[in-house]
């Protein structure tokens, strides 16, 4: 009798066994759904976000090729600087009797526009810039000036470390004399020779313009710059100029 007391009870409660079994397995199976929708999404994101990094690299290559002198087959920079020089003048002399045989740097200003003409990533510059030359003596005492417009013809290599283009140049130079502190030791010639290099470089904001830091080293003075001599017997005048400058390019 109790056996088929349990027996009915079975039969009559397995519609609702089987419902809650079906939902159950209705449960898991968009729990499943979820995770693999999940893991499908999250897979296409970063198939997406590679794709994405990819194109905005080849992009940034794209732009760093258009920019500076380096930029293509062949273009032109304009280059607008000014800065601060620190001259010294060495003077050969057999007898020294104001100090011109241990003479000190002076500072002064340096201004100027050269242009650069690139192939290939070579280059040759031409332009102008107008600097102050001069020394001091030992004890400071006295103080001489002599002002140059100077004219080079550099060659050199250009090549970019991200959005920064790096010119390294090196060539000689021709100086128009413009002023000179009068003295009665010594006369400036009115024509320098010399040679100039120099390294700066430039961060560019877009293709067409940038800023500029920069270092130029110039030793002049190859065809003697004394034009005459007065009592201190010298024979020679050479001169030695540091530069350092900043300034702005423009791609042409």
């Amino acid at each position: 009798m109790l056996k088929l007391i349990l027996i009915t009870m079975l039969f009559a409660l397995s519609p609702y066994i089987t419902e809650a079994q079906n939902k159950s397995d209705s449960l898991k199976k968009n729990t499943y759904d979820s995770l693999y929708y999940v893991r499908m999404r999250d897979s296409l994101m970063k198939v997406y976000m590679k794709q994405n990094e990819d194109m905005q690299k080849a992009m940034d290559e794209q732009n760093d090729n258009k920019r500076g002198l380096g930029s293509s087959l062949f273009s032109a920079n304009l280059d607008v600087i000014f800065g601060m020089g620190f001259s010294h003048t060495d003077f050969d002399v057999s007898s020294d009797t104001i100090g011109l045989s241990n003479t000190e740097s002076k500072k002064g200003p340096m201004v100027g526009a050269t242009v650069s003409f690139n192939l290939l990533g070579l280059y040759l510059t031409t332009g102008f810039t107008y600097s102050s030359s001069g020394f001091k003596t030992a004890n400071e005492e006295n103080s001489f000036n002599a002002n140059y417009f100077k004219i080079p013809l550099m060659f050199g290599y250009n090549f970019s470390i991200k959005k920064v283009d790096i010119d390294l140049s090196i060539g000689p130079y021709l100086g128009i004399r413009t002023s000179q502190d009068t003295s009665s030791q010594y006369q400036f010639k009115n024509i320098d020779i010399g040679i100039v290099g120099g390294l700066q470089g430039a961060y560019f904001f877009n293709r067409f313009m940038g800023a500029m830091l920069g270092f130029k080293y110039e030793y002049g003075g190859l065809n003697n710059l004394l034009e005459e001599t007065g009592q201190n017997n010298i024979s020679a005048i050479k001169t030695r100029n540091l530069f350092i400058f900043t300034g702005m390019k423009f791609v042409l």
